[in-house]
């Protein structure tokens, strides 16, 4: 089941907006333009999950909004309503090819359903659409390099790497010979369809060489990566996080994450390509594009032109058909704190159809001002 679009009024600035979903769909914009808004409007649903199902069951019964748990944190709830707004709602509307789920949170931070029951079983797309195996979220605040991270043998049974990517090495350790749900994603240089080496495989097109082994102490509860290089037909000692660059444990739970989808999965990521540099951003970028061809439905949130151009060459190379992507540029107009949205295509040649200011155009800026 797939998300067809998301309807929100009234929560901070995203005063009425209606974002139409595709396979993969793409979220940029300046800062505080309310894309993280637009992302927390959706995590709302996986946080709250349970308190809408208790509603729809026990009709009649009060329950209040989670705006702060596991998946999102966000202070003082009084705050969250648009400042244009005085005693109006907020309003989230999921649709969903087998209907839609409507709420509103009022200012006692109360949920109300106003969905109608009759046309939908709500239970069955929350859990289809929110459930801990089919809904992923990895946030921008990932996992740093260490000599041991996290061990969660629940999240791991529930197929979770952990909203900050920190359990992916343990992850790693209890599935590096599972087979990958989706072909596709098999490295060309990749002997096997195992987890373990189409994740170093792929992260040896952003460092050349590199293999990894991931290892798991429940005595401890602990999990450890080490890395290894291949030169001329020799290999280097086992290196900890700490002795490799910061962006290669960095990114290795955006591989994962994906490596280990299947289709009908629902993905969201926040900035893939931070501490990646540019041919790096350009290669997850591809690999996303494949998954999303392929059946998972992926949101990202991004600030790089080269994972843009990325899915833009994917497009054109036919890794991924034009008609499974959409880009939003988020924008406030002036004198304005109301978020509005752009859409913009990508053509079967990788063309955009639309490109508005402040859209990856700083690079022409800053030349304009060297040339002249």
């Amino acid at each position: 089941m797939q998300i067809n679009h998301i309807k929100i009024k009234n929560f901070k600035s995203l005063k009425n907006v209606d974002v139409k979903f595709n396979n993969l769909t793409l979220i940029t914009g300046v800062n505080s333009s309310g894309k993280s808004s637009f992302i927390q409007s959706l995590l709302f649903f996986r946080e709250n999950r349970e308190n809408i199902l208790a509603i729809n069951q026990f009709k009649g019964r009060s329950y209040s909004a989670s705006f702060n748990g596991k998946y999102i944190k966000l202070g003082e709830e009084a705050l969250l309503f648009s400042q244009n707004t005085f005693n109006e709602d907020i309003m989230f509307e999921l649709v969903a090819e087998l209907g839609n789920i409507k709420i509103s949170i009022n200012k006692k931070q109360e949920i109300s359903l106003i969905s109608d029951s009759k046309k939908l079983d709500i239970s069955k797309l929350l859990t289809d659409l929110f459930s801990d195996h089919c809904f992923h979220y990895l946030s921008t605040e990932r996992a740093s390099p260490n000599y041991t991270f996290g061990f969660s043998q629940q999240d791991i049974n529930l197929n979770s790497i952990g909203v900050n990517g920190e359990y992916t090495a343990h992850y790693l350790a209890e599935n590096r010979h599972k087979s990958l749900d989706i072909e596709a994603l098999k490295h060309p240089e990749s002997q096997t369809l195992q987890l373990l080496e189409n994740t170093y495989k792929w992260l040896g097109e952003i460092s050349s060489g590199i293999s990894i082994s991931a290892s798991a102490d429940a005595s401890t509860q602990s999990a450890k990566l080490t890395y290894q290089y291949e030169y001329g037909g020799n290999t280097t000692s086992n290196y900890s996080p700490l002795n490799v660059g910061f962006g290669l444990t960095y990114v290795l739970p955006v591989i994962v994450l994906i490596l280990k989808a299947k289709p009908g999965d629902f993905i969201i990521v926040e900035n893939p390509e931070s501490h990646l540099h540019p041919a790096g951003q350009a290669k997850i970028a591809e690999m996303y594009a494949i998954a999303a061809n392929n059946g998972v439905q992926i949101i990202v949130e991004t600030h790089s032109d080269h994972f843009l151009n990325g899915v833009r060459v994917a497009t054109k190379n036919k890794v991924i058909a034009p008609d499974k992507s959409q880009i939003y540029f988020f924008e406030k107009q002036k004198d304005s704190l109301d978020t509005v949205l752009r859409p913009i295509n990508i053509d079967k040649d990788g063309k955009l159809s639309d490109w508005p200011k402040s859209f990856f155009d700083e690079w022409d800026n800053q030349l304009d001002k060297l040339l002249w």
